[in-house]
């Protein structure tokens, strides 16, 4: 056996306390290891076995895990690869027989004791949804800006451009001592926000930074809110504000958070000019220290001046691009391109063409003035949809176009911009239009929250998103119409609509109205009785099986049938999952045999006691584990509660073989227990016996997996019991309890049980132990080093005196 040393050191550097030998010449920290070495092999004792309860409970804790895992994964109808099932080990593969042109609009699954028998002869007709169609709008035909010709050619700067979005506004603090601005946390203006309204939804706002200032404002403050920037609540902590003057400040809102009061903002923030602010009324030495809320708001002016840019349309056009959609393409197209004189509205119109023909083709898109007198963008063929965007708010406005305006229905644009094509007199006012949109059902549910300003998007996400209505809209582009559907199939079910709900999705056309209707299918069986089956779904339970039909087959034109069209059924057990998930169960299980049995049966080796920390630093790391390795072997020999468990498994055969099973049976399928009974109880899989079984008897082996025909508890039932007792995740199968081996040592796969176990509350009482004795040491190596103190001040003394003596007599 190897040996090691056992050389500790209590004191640590004790000889900066008092005097440490100078006068006495003695070692006093050695001496006082000594003297306190009773003290210190007490703690060193009590350490290793807490060192030693730990592995134990470590031990306890790798077996009450197996089995939590065998539970998990195997044991319960919950587990992730359950065999407590009876289904698993049946014929549940289900295989089609017919002509492929047939069998290819069926399914089936499940089991059935009627498989052999069942045929389907037929399809009469497939269930379908209540649809209904809306009359066909009209459209505008075509796509028109606001790029009128007198707008083009004018010279009035009249087009605005931001010059505050996308800048920034930076807070922090500025550190006199290194003269340097500490950057906090910063306001990029955005070009959107989003906001949760009172139904918890969420909406996307878009801000138009060229909008009368007071409206900007008061849409920078929504956003600064939804960022809960500087602020706590659900608020901002800063809101802008224009003063009397029409001055851009910034005040400070109840909701600032502590360390944003204390903010100024860096004088280099982009935002500072487009805010108005006029950096010439501050010293040089105010902008390097930050701009405080109370220095900007007294240096800033003309705020309508400064936070936009004045253009003619002309020059605001030059260098930006519109997206516009045709035949299924998105091609991005440049409006004026910078450096490119275009002086007249019609130079422009036939540059615009010439861009559109080299982007989709010839003759396929006209760019023309419109009846408004604004250009327009045309298709060709009527039937083809166009639809032109700009991703800036700023831009669409400029040009005069709504977000993914269409020559048909325009669906990111408001109900009321598109009245007209929704069958609304085109002179009716927003007013009237709110109104009537009070009144608006479908199936009996009204739909609330509706404005003008609801997009035709948005109106068919409150439908879809509401399943009390049942009914999913969607737009047809083709032929620019609605569609409803009703989310279930099946008869008796109508999609009605009621008020404005008419208006937009009605029809005169009663073709374009259509009931739900049940699936009809002809089913043999095999007793010369053949029987309509209806389901309101493409799906039907015969008997255990489940058959969904996805077409029509079987039935002549007459309504005769056509039996040379039928589909019968055959099933198989799913031979190779089943064997794979038996194997792993058995692999397992033996995992946890051995363990268990090995722990009870190794005896501990006294040489090997658990390591201090003065002997792992005089050892390397392979040679401190093998040494733990053979200290922790026995840790549980002769356990009382593991001898118990151990007894348990190796009678699981025997109780199964009580409860109905047969030896030969058990043989038949590949099941036996080891033949060495040194094992504890491991079991033996044959798996050529195993997939034979499962092919010619699978209610053999579900009966002796699950119980079943003659057999009362199945194997898994039975491994269930045995194992439960000792540990489990449901206290109310064990009495209240988790398990004996889960009260001795807890899991940490049962949190409650971590500080609720025996070894728990030993190694606290170690512990507790462990404290007053180096409570104890402390107090007398305190008293011993206090006592040297003295000896070795009185020594000094007398060493002083006797050469002060020699002194004279010399």
């Amino acid at each position: 056996m190897a040996s090691i040393s056992s050389a500790t050191s209590s004191l640590g550097n004790t000889s900066l306390k008092g005097f440490g030998g100078l006068a006495s010449g003695i070692d006093r920290d050695t001496l006082i290891e000594q003297m306190t070495s009773g003290t210190t092999s007490k703690i060193t004792s009590k350490k290793q076995a807490m060192t030693k309860l730990t592995w134990k409970q470590e031990a306890f804790r790798s077996i009450s895990d197996k089995i939590l895992d065998l539970q998990d994964n195997f044991l319960g109808f919950s587990a992730t690869s359950s065999l407590s099932d009876g289904s698993f080990f049946a014929k549940n593969q289900i295989s089609l027989n017919g002509d492929s042109s047939v069998t290819k609009y069926v399914k089936a699954s499940g089991t059935s004791d009627m498989v052999d028998y069942l045929s389907l002869l037929g399809v009469k007709q497939l269930a379908t949804a209540a649809n209904r169609l809306s009359d066909s709008m009209t459209g505008p035909g075509s796509v028109s800006t606001g790029i009128t010709q007198s707008k083009f050619e004018s010279s009035d700067k009249n087009i605005l451009t931001s010059n505050l979005e996308g800048t920034k506004l930076v807070f922090g603090t500025y550190n006199s001592s290194d003269k340097s601005f500490n950057e906090a946390v910063t306001f990029t203006f955005p070009s959107s926000y989003t906001v949760t309204g009172a139904d918890g939804k969420k909406e996307t706002k878009e801000i138009d930074y060229t909008q009368d200032p007071a409206k900007l404002v008061d849409q920078l403050n929504e956003a600064l809110d939804s960022q809960e920037f500087m602020g706590k609540n659900g608020k901002s902590g800063i809101h802008f504000k224009l003063d009397g003057s029409g001055n851009l400040t910034i005040e400070q809102t109840a909701n600032i958070t502590d360390a944003g009061k204390g903010y100024s903002i860096r004088s280099t923030s982009s935002a500072l000019t487009a805010m108005g602010f006029d950096k010439t009324k501050l010293s040089e030495d105010e902008l390097n220290n930050g701009i405080t809320l109370d220095e900007f708001n007294k240096s800033t002016s003309a705020f309508k001046d400064s936070y936009v840019t004045r253009e003619t349309l002309k020059e605001y056009m030059t260098g930006k691009s519109i997206t516009v959609t045709y035949g299924g393409q998105k091609k991005t197209i440049e409006l004026i391109k910078d450096g490119e004189t275009v002086d007249s509205y019609d130079k422009f119109r036939e540059l615009l063409q010439n861009r559109i023909n080299k982007a989709f083709g010839k003759d396929k898109i006209t760019v023309e003035t419109g009846t408004d007198g604004g250009l327009s963008f045309k298709p060709v063929n009527s039937q083809e949809t166009i639809s032109i965007n700009a991703d800036s708010l700023e831009l669409r406005n400029a040009i005069g176009i709504q977000a993914n305006q269409s020559n048909k229905l325009s669906l990111d644009s408001s109900l009321y911009y598109n009245r007209e094509q929704l069958g609304f007199d085109k002179n009716m006012t927003e007013d009237e239009f709110n109104k009537k949109l009070k009144d608006f059902s479908i199936n009996g549910v009204a739909i609330s929250g509706l404005t003008k300003d609801t997009t035709v998007n948005q109106l068919m996400a409150m439908i879809n998103e509401n399943d009390e209505i049942g009914v999913k809209a969607s737009y047809i582009a083709g032929t620019n119409q609605f569609s409803l559907t009703a989310t279930e199939t099946g008869s008796g079910r109508k999609i009605e609509l009621g008020g404005m709900a008419e208006n937009i999705f009605g029809s005169k056309d009663e073709t374009n109205n259509r009931d739900g209707q049940d699936a009809q299918i002809l089913v043999s069986y095999g007793n010369g009785v053949e029987t309509t089956v209806t389901s309101s779904t493409n799906s039907f339970d015969l008997e255990g099986l489940t058959v969904t039909v996805s077409g029509t087959f079987g039935f002549n034109s007459d309504g005769t049938v056509d039996r040379s069209q039928s589909v019968t059924f055959s099933a198989a057990a799913d031979v190779d999952a089943v064997t794979e998930r038996v194997k792993k169960f058995v692999e397992d299980y033996n995992a946890l045999v051995k363990e268990i049995n090995s722990q009870i049966t190794t005896k501990p080796d006294s040489s090997y006691a658990p390591l201090t920390d003065a002997q792992k630093e005089e050892m390397d790391d392979k040679s401190i584990e093998n040494w733990e390795k053979k200290a922790k072997q026995g840790l549980l020999f002769g356990d009382t509660t593991l001898r118990d468990l151990s007894s348990s498994i190796q009678g699981v055969l025997t109780d199964l073989m009580g409860s109905g099973v047969s030896y030969d049976d058990l043989e038949k399928i590949g099941i036996t227990i080891s033949d060495d009974y040194t094992d504890g109880g491991t079991l033996s899989f044959d798996e050529t016996k195993f997939k034979a079984a499962m092919t010619s008897d699978p209610d053999l082996v579900s009966n002796i997996f699950t119980g079943g025909g003659e057999v009362k508890k199945g194997l898994i039932s039975i491994v269930e019991d045995t194992l439960t007792p000792y540990a489990t995740r449901w206290s109310y199968k064990n009495g209240g309890s988790y398990g004996s081996l889960i009260e001795e040592a807890g899991s940490e796969k049962i949190s409650l049980s971590l500080t609720n176990n025996q070894i728990y509350t030993q190694l606290q009482e170690m512990q507790d132990a462990i404290d007053r004795l180096n409570d104890q040491l402390k107090t007398e190596q305190d008293r011993y080093i206090s006592q040297f103190t003295q000896m070795e001040t009185l020594i000094s003394q007398m060493n002083s005196q006797s050469g002060y003596l020699s002194s004279l007599s010399g």
